[in-house]
Formats: structure tokens, C-alpha cells, sequence
């Protein structure tokens, strides 16, 4: 049949359960099995709202069409109301079950209303079932519509919007969309509820139903951006995943220099400890002098000195606290960080050349924790007693930082991946491949980057590259 012969509002019917059908298709075929949102528990039922009230639009169509043997009439239309039904008992109970995940709100004499008008309808059908006609189905759409459609899409219309709050931690334009998806539907509610079908809007003239089609197709789109909140939370999950990886990661080199880090702290307290029985003998002897005196606390406060600085060294790398970013010198933090080495550095041959740099502008604990890691790199890719060089210069106005290893180096075609997340070329368990990449990260937080390349005769250079302070546009301190 040629469109133009299609019988009036065919179209209009077809397009308007369209609206629903691609609703609840939007929802099956999104994957919210991870979530933990209250909204992921709510949306199949919404989608079995979309599915039936789109087959109810659908089954109208086929009727005006005219195609129908007369003795289907009845059942047809039966079978439409009961869709009718279905899906505003499945737009409440998805309203409801959203509404559960705000305690304050009052939901609870809900399950009393709502079986009680399915009461009424089915008395109402009982009662009439001798004389059943399309007169009475027509009544029973009617009070259908007022009540359970009606009251269904205002509790969807508060739920939206309410829920709109809660998801506005996560992202606010999804917060938005939530809102606007409630006004749709409190809008549908009137159109749907109150205005009965084939009537024509006042002044305008035009059926109901071209106005409802515009509803349901604006709810479909702002509930499908609305789902956009399920890239999100997994998006959010994914990068704290990450980040107790990357403390980890950092927890785990703190822990290979443990050892080496309580030799070197027990070295000066054992020191401390020597010059204080010895000058406990000597004050009891009575033939310790002043200089003397002098000497042994000098020694004593030394050694003190020695194990506070390792073992600050070790605490200010350890903490997760991000300081904001501070004019630092750089050959300082290179000294500090082969502090935290501890005994591990004197199984290499660590040589620095190191130049005055001016200040850059970084935050000390994550360029720690960048250099700590490109040493313990370069300890693992060498053999003990190999030599492993530290680097500084001024280069332009930038500060250039290298770290060298003379070790088995890095083939040349992983080269460019080795920065990737997750890249390793460990065996499984023995790490995360997040450690380069990690750098990677605080370099760019820095203004700067990380680069690799082979070292002549074998190994690899890891350079690191900060703007000065200068460069930035900013003063020395």
C-alpha cells in the first residue's frame, strides 16, 4: 500500500512505538553487570515498559490498517489493553525501585495503592466479561490511563529527578539528562493519562498523539545520554584501579630498599650508641676533658643527623600526600634518592655528574619516585658491579636529568611500548607494567617528558627533561 494511502495516523503510530522499542532496546543491550548504581537494578524494568508500550502503539497501527479478520477484533483489542496494562505496572515498579535507593523518601504505601487499582480494573473486567465489548475495553483503557499510567509516569518523573542528585557526583551533565528524562515523563503522564486518545490539543488542533510521540522520543534521548553514567563509573573504577596499582608500585620499591634502608639507619645508631658507652666509661674515669666532651657529642649528634635524614628520606617517598609544585633544585632530589637506596647502591658502581642546574618547579615526591624507579630499572637490567651513571646539565632552558645503565638494554622494536600502560616484559606476578608509564605521567604533570634510548656499547639512557622556572615565565624564589 502506497504511503500516501495509508490510513490517518498509521505513521504516527508506528513512529511513536518506535520511540519505546529503540528505549528498551538502548537498555538490553547495554552492559551494567559491573555497576553498582541503584539506577542499573531499576533500567530493565524501564525497558520492559519500552518493549510493551511499544507493542500496545504497534497493535494500534496494525488495527487501523483494516487488515484484522473481524472475529480478532475483540481479542486484539483485549490483548492491547493488557499491554497497556503491563507496561505502566513495569513503569512503577522501575520508579519504585529507583526511589528505594533514596531512604527519605516514602514509597512504601505504594504497595497497597497500586494492587489496589489493579483490583478495581480487573473487577470492573470480571464484572463486565458477558457484555464484553470494545465500549468497555475502551472504559478500561480510560481508567487504566488515569490511574496505574498516570501514577506511573509522575513516580517516574520524582525518581528521574531525585536520582539526578545522587548521580550528579559522577557526572553532572548525566545529572541533567536525568532531569530532563523526569520532565518527559511528567509530561507523558499528562498526555497519556489525563488527555484521552484521539482527542486534539485545544487551539493547536493536532492530535494528541503527535504531541506523545514527541515525549517518547525525547525521554528515549535523554535516558540513552543519561546511560552514559555506566562509561563513567567504569572509567572512575578503572583509574582508582590504577592508582592502587601505582601505590603499589611504590610500595614495592620501598620495600626492596627496606633492608638496605635499616643497614644504613642501623649504622649511625650503632655508632651513637659505641660513643655513648665510651663516654659513659670516661665521665666515670673522670679523665675525659672539655675538647673531649665536645668531640664525642659532635660525633653522637652526626650520627643522629644521619639516620633522621634516611629516615625522612624514606617516610616523605612512602606518604601519599601530592604537595603542590614548589621551585626545587634537582641535584638535591637526585642525593636524596640514592639516600633511599641505602646498601643496595654498593652492590653497583653508581658515578654522578652532577652540574648547577637552575630551580624547576616540580613536586619533590614524584620526581623521587620517577628517579627511584629509573634506578631501580636500570639495577635490574645490569650485573652487579656494573656501572650505572647519574647526569645533570642545563640544556637552554630546560634541566636534562639522565640516568645510565650499561645492562642488557631494551630491543629496539618495544622500544617505542615500554611507556604503555600495562606493557612488560617481566614474567606474570613479577610486575604491573605500570612503572614507566607512571613516569610518563608525572613527567607530563611536570611540563616535561621522558625519554629512552640505547646507551653506546650497550644498555639504556632514560633522560628526564623539566622546564626551568624561567622557562615558565616565572621567578627564583
Amino acid at each position: 500500500m502506497p504511503t500516501s494511502q495509508l490510513p490517518t495516523g498509521v505513521l504516527l503510530y508506528f513512529f511513536y512505538g518506535l520511540a519505546f522499542i529503540f528505549l528498551g532496546l538502548a537498555i538490553a543491550v547495554k552492559d551494567m553487570s559491573e555497576s553498582k548504581l541503584r539506577l542499573a537494578d531499576s533500567l530493565p524494568s524501564l525497558a520492559i515498559f519500552g518493549f510493551s508500550h511499544g507493542l500496545h502503539e504497534w497493535l494500534e497501527c496494525y488495527l487501523r490498517l483494516g487488515y484484522g479478520n473481524a472475529s480478532l477484533l475483540l481479542p486484539i483489542h483485549y490483548l492491547k489493553l493488557l499491554t497497556l496494562v503491563v507496561s505502566f505496572l513495569f513503569l512503577n515498579h522501575f520508579a519504585i525501585s529507583l526511589m528505594r535507593s533514596q531512604p527519605k523518601i516514602r514509597w512504601q504505601w505504594l504497595r497497597v495503592l497500586i494492587p489496589l487499582l489493579l483490583v478495581f480494573l480487573g473487577t470492573y473486567l470480571v464484572l463486565s466479561w458477558e457484555n464484553l465489548d470494545l465500549q468497555t475495553i475502551k472504559q478500561a483503557d480510560i481508567f487504566a490511563r488515569l490511574t496505574i499510567g498516570n501514577l506511573g509516569g509522575i513516580l517516574a518523573a520524582f525518581a528521574l529527578i531525585r536520582h539526578g542528585r545522587v548521580v550528579g557526583v559522577l557526572s553532572r551533565s548525566v545529572a541533567l539528562h536525568l532531569r530532563w528524562a523526569g520532565i518527559g515523563f511528567a509530561l507523558y503522564a499528562f498526555l497519556a493519562g489525563v488527555i484521552p486518545s484521539q482527542a486534539r490539543i485545544p487551539v493547536l488542533g493536532v492530535p494528541v498523539e503527535i504531541f506523545r510521540s514527541l515525549t517518547a522520543a525525547l525521554i528515549t534521548y535523554f535516558l540513552v545520554k543519561a546511560m552514559n553514567v555506566f562509561n563513567v563509573e567504569t572509567r572512575k573504577n578503572l583509574e582508582q584501579q590504577i592508582l592502587h596499582l601505582a601505590q603499589a608500585e611504590k610500595l614495592a620499591a620501598v620495600g626492596k630498599l627496606a633492608a638496605g634502608i635499616a643497614h644504613e639507619i642501623n649504622n649511625p645508631l650503632t655508632n651513637v650508641s659505641l660513643n655513648v658507652e665510651l663516654l659513659k666509661n670516661e665521665l666515670r674515669g673522670g679523665a675525659t676533658s672539655e675538647a673531649g666532651l665536645e668531640k664525642r657529642f659532635a660525633v653522637i649528634e652526626r650520627n643522629i643527623g644521619r639516620a633522621s635524614r634516611i629516615a625522612q628520606e624514606l617516610l616523605h617517598f612512602s606518604r601519599q600526600k601530592e604537595d603542590a609544585p614548589v621551585p626545587v633544585d634537582l641535584n638535591e632530589l637526585i642525593k636524596g634518592t640514592l639516600v633511599l637506596l641505602g646498601k643496595r647502591r654498593q652492590q653497583y658502581e653508581i658515578t654522578t655528574e652532577l652540574q648547577p642546574l637552575p630551580p624547576v618547579r616540580a613536586n619533590s615526591v614524584k620526581v623521587e619516585e620517577v628517579l627511584l624507579n629509573l634506578l631501580l630499572n636500570a639495577m635490574e637490567a645490569s650485573e652487579p658491579g656494573r656501572t650505572i651513571e647519574l647526569r645533570s646539565r642545563r640544556r637552554g632552558d630546560e634541566v636534562v636529568v639522565e640516568v645510565i645503565d650499561h645492562g642488557c638494554g631494551i630491543a629496539p622494536e618495544i622500544l617505542p611500548r615500554v611507556l604503555e600502560p600495562f606493557f612488560t616484559t617481566k614474567e606474570v606476578g613479577q610486575g604491573t607494567g605500570l612503572g614507566l608509564s607512571i613516569c610518563h605521567s608525572i613527567m607530563e604533570m611536570h611540563g616535561g617528558t621522558i625519554e629512552l634510548t640505547e646507551t653506546a656499547g650497550g644498555g639504556t639512557t632514560a633522560s628526564l627533561i623539566f622546564p626551568t622556572v624561567d622557562a615558565e615565565g616565572e621567578g627564583h624564589d
